[in-house]
């Protein structure tokens, strides 16, 4: 179930935006309260499996511990996954959305 609402009226430090990316995958995106891209998700090929993937990053921001990593292992995640598109990369860095949807994903 969708249902519109203004950012303004949810008053939160950041929010999860549920997009399709031009090639038609649903992706994740962590916003904070600037409007400013934190986080990407990988790219699923169904909006119930993005929707299943906001659980999944929800218990490990909730619940998961933080690892140090290194340079070799940003790039060898890098290589399976294909960069951001630049025309959602230019959506999100400038604040340009249309309307705002919240999507029920549970508890």
């Amino acid at each position: 179930m969708l249902i519109g609402i203004e950012d303004e009226e949810v008053g939160m430090a950041g929010h999860l935006e549920l997009v399709e990316t031009p090639d038609g995958e649903f992706r994740i995106l962590m916003v904070n309260g600037n409007d400013v891209l934190m986080g990407l998700s990988k790219g699923f090929a169904t909006m119930d499996e993005a929707v299943e993937g906001v659980a999944a990053m929800r218990e490990v921001a909730g619940t998961g511990l933080l690892r140090t990593a290194t340079a070799e292992r940003y790039a060898v995640l890098m290589l399976e996954e294909p960069v951001i598109d630049s025309a959602l990369a230019a959506q999100t860095t400038h604040g340009a959305q249309a309307q705002s949807k919240v999507v029920n994903c549970g508890g």
